[in-house]
């Protein structure tokens, strides 16, 4: 199985990561006290990788930090890597976490090649030219259609990898599959090699916009995991196998697919992922399952 680098290993002494802990919350600390914590580091300028966490623990906007960190931006204009809202599950479901406008922070960090971001609400991205960045990710519960919209709009002409958790009406996603028909294109992205629209109650449809769209055969990873992937999907992708042989790796953890069909699928002239099955159940959920990501 392929395993991706992770660029946010904090292991890496060019990584550092800055968050409150409950304690310092308790404690009266903010996200004023936060912002200190970065400047006053003196390794800061070192950092190349910058990982945001958590900035409260009652599901309060980010804004203030932003603002604090856009008033100091010169002290961040060399950050290559950005990672917002690392924020684990024991601190605030994703769901909880509240984001702010991001776009000022993003135009001062020229130098931004790879961006994350976790939790939606209330986040803007801007829709504008972003030359610098090579990789954009979002992971959410429910992709609201203000995010899709900056991401539309906006122009990333060097973007390499691309990867957006859909998830469900429950926890703030609002619109349709076809909706992100306009992200599969070879003109908009004509670097991208890695796409990724995964955490979906219809990951098949996924699978279809895949298939019919221009930019597969530039690809090299096919990302449709994390969502309600059935042996309808599976079978798509044997059927246009021609398609997708050009591939170097798709990723389908986490599936509803059979073990027929996940034995079937491996014998595909690509490397793939079929592990993390999960047992369809059509009585609970009209999609026979859930994504992995929700609340």
């Amino acid at each position: 199985m392929k395993q991706e680098e992770d660029a946010f290993d904090e292991t890496n002494a060019r990584v550092r990561k800055y968050k409150l802990s409950y304690d310092e919350y308790e404690e009266g600390k903010s996200q004023q006290d936060l912002l200190g914590k970065m400047i006053g580091d003196r390794d800061l300028p070192g950092v190349k990788r910058l990982i945001v966490g958590c900035w409260n623990y009652e599901s309060e906007s980010c804004q203030e930090l932003v603002n604090g960190m856009v008033a100091d931006k010169e002290k961040f204009a060399y950050i290559e890597g950005l990672f917002w809202g690392d924020i684990d599950q024991e601190e605030a479901e994703i769901s909880w976490i509240e984001q702010a406008d991001l776009s000022p922070l993003l135009d001062s960090m020229p130098k931004l090649t790879d961006l994350k971001i976790k939790g939606t609400n209330g986040l803007s991205i801007g829709q504008k030219p972003r030359p610098s960045l090579k990789s954009l990710e979002i992971i959410s519960g429910g992709l609201n259609a203000g995010v899709l919209a900056d991401i539309l709009a906006s122009d990333f002409p060097n973007l390499e990898k691309l990867l957006l958790y859909v998830g469900v009406e429950d926890y703030g996603f609002d619109g349709t599959i076809e909706e992100f028909e306009p992200l599969f294109s070879k003109e908009r992205f004509p670097k991208l090699r890695y796409l990724g629209l995964v955490n979906a109650e219809e990951q098949n449809e996924v699978v279809r916009l895949f298939l019919r769209s221009d930019i597969l055969p530039q690809l090299e990873t096919m990302d449709i995991s994390a969502g309600v992937l059935t042996d309808a999907g599976g079978q798509l992708l044997l059927d246009e196998a021609d398609k997708i042989k050009h591939l170097k790796y798709i990723d389908m953890g986490y599936n509803y697919l059979t073990e027929e069909m996940r034995e079937k699928l491996a014998g595909l002239p690509v490397d793939v992922n079929v592990s993390d099955a999960q047992d369809i159940d059509d009585e609970y959920d009209e999609y026979g399952g859930f994504p992995l990501i929700t609340e």
